[in-house]
């Protein structure tokens, strides 16, 4: 792996994924070529999380290299702009044309300020309302996007000052998603067969012709692309609706187990989801499941094609291509949840990441503790520029050459709260370990090697007193490090002192 070269980037970031259920459960599953690809072409690291389980905090701190408690932005609201730079600002400096095609949803709202190409609609956003997706329509002679949706229920869980905010709802039926605005709804359908107008082919389309107009100049790019799924509206196109068998998707381990275990929020939220959705027994999942899974397939696919494209212009030789998600999805655990629940369990936390570097020893896989925090200081160390002092990831430059052994003993994520109800939660993972830290509510302890599914809390079981004094000790230590002590966590903070004296 050469260092005195300039390398293009790729970045591809998915949204949402059911990545831990690709990975730990049987029968019909995601099928993901393009992942399994980059794995055998690159370097696999099995032991990614999320630093945050929301979109907008894990995006913020993919921009700027550093946690929610420094860059502000706690959640899917509105934050002030904390000033500091994106990894773009450094790679300008170095010569790098910068792009990002995708969904947005940091919290930053400046991209053309900040001299970064592309197509990324503010705020959520939705492209199949943009000009630049209808002249994506036009050009290839593709009719407009008709979703069937099959199935649908009511969003509207957010709680503020008490009140139960609006609710929203789109019957089944077939709209043109061009005209209607359900592409960020509890949904599931199929797409009908009209060309290739998912939003994958098209954000994949304009990054490509991007790159190749930066490479016929000569120029040196980084470009992140950003899907919006597999995040829900599940809507799968039409070559895909037949891929996966439903009746093979077999019952996910804690489907039938309600949260009780777990934090307040989120059995609050487990009940509201089952008194909301109009299925209930698994063979009713199976077709929800059967949407998610091909989506997610697709998408992977549309990332192959990109792959496909990459080699035959000749930019794969020097260009390295990053995979990953801003994080997970709850879908089917602890008694059926749909979306993200306001949680730190291993459905939301555990993430892909494979990272192909040309050069390098290929078909490696990497168990150490990462997490897609450390993306941007590895940008920038693959362009040759100095991490800045105040960035909180560790570059994985070292891990992908085969050295750092040892990279990091634990890991620290962080959450403030969902869906307008505000409480801070830490977790902690160490070797086989997690503790999840709820401010004002129940903590938890798993061994995620006997437990994968987070169905045994530990932590009042008297044979597990001496590794919860171990875990607590650690996460203050890394809060401490972190400088993590603002007033949200001051509850969380004097729970694990008290616990640990």
């Amino acid at each position: 792996m050469r260092e005195n070269k300039k390398w293009n980037i790729l970045w591809i970031m998915l949204d949402h994924v059911t990545f831990r259920h690709y990975k730990k459960t049987e029968g019909a599953r995601p099928i993901l070529p393009a992942y399994e690809r980059l794995a055998r072409e690159g370097m696999e690291f099995t032991n990614c999380h999320s630093v945050h389980p929301l979109c907008l905090p894990a995006r913020a701190s993919m921009l700027t290299g550093v946690y929610a408690h420094h860059h502000g932005k706690l959640d899917n609201g509105e934050f002030a702009d904390s000033g500091l730079p994106f990894y773009t600002d450094y790679l300008q400096q170095a010569g790098y044309r910068t792009g990002h095609f995708g969904k947005n949803h940091s919290g930053y709202e400046n991209f053309a300020e900040k001299g970064i190409e592309g197509f990324y609609p503010e705020g959520y956003g939705n492209p199949y309302h943009t000009p630049e997706y209808k002249k994506y329509l036009q050009k290839n002679g593709y009719g407009n996007p008709i979703f069937q949706q099959k199935w649908g229920m009511a969003t509207g869980f957010g709680l503020k000052e008490g009140n139960v905010a609006s609710e929203k709802r789109y019957e089944n039926g077939e709209y043109d998603l061009t005209e209607t605005d359900n592409f960020n709804m509890y949904a599931g359908g199929i797409l009908k067969d009209t060309g290739r107008v998912h939003e994958s082919d098209f954000l994949t389309s304009a990054a490509l012709e991007w790159m190749e107009e930066c490479a016929a100049e000569g120029q040196t790019f980084a470009v992140r692309v950003d899907m919006w799924g597999p995040h829900h509206a599940y809507q799968v196109p039409w070559e895909m609706k037949d891929l996966i068998d439903e009746k093979e998707i077999l019952e996910y381990p804690s489907f039938q187990e309600p949260p009780t275990e777990k934090a307040g929020m989120v059995q609050d939220f487990q009940k509201r989801i089952w008194e909301k959705n109009p299925l209930h027994s698994w063979e009713d999942w199976q077709m929800l499941m059967k949407y998610a899974y091909e989506q997610y397939s697709y998408i992977d696919t549309a990332v192959g094609r990109l792959l496909d494209e990459l080699e035959k212009k000749g930019l794969a030789e020097n260009t390295i291509v990053i995979y990953t998600a801003d994080h997970g999805d709850a879908l089917a655990s602890h008694g059926g949840l749909v979306d993200k629940a306001g949680d730190m369990m291993e459905e939301v936390m555990h993430i892909p990441l494979v990272i192909r570097w040309p050069g390098m020893e290929a078909g490696r896989s990497c168990g150490e503790l990462v997490s897609n925090l450390d993306l941007t200081p590895t940008v920038l160390q693959a362009a040759g520029i100095t991490i800045p002092d105040y960035m909180d990831g560790k570059s994985l430059a070292g891990l992908l050459r085969g050295e750092n052994a040892g990279f990091r003993e634990d890991l620290l994520a962080e959450h403030f709260g969902h869906f307008g109800i505000r409480a801070a939660q830490r977790v902690l993972y160490y070797e086989n370990w997690k503790y999840i830290a709820t401010e004002g509510d129940v903590h938890e302890l798993y061994d995620l090697e006997e437990d994968p599914f987070e169905r045994q809390n530990l932590i009042r079981l008297p044979q597990y007193a001496g590794i919860c004094d171990e875990m607590r000790c650690r996460l203050v230590a890394r809060m401490d490090a972190l400088g993590d002590d603002s007033e949200h966590v001051r509850d969380i903070r004097a729970k694990l002192q008290h616990s640990g004296s």
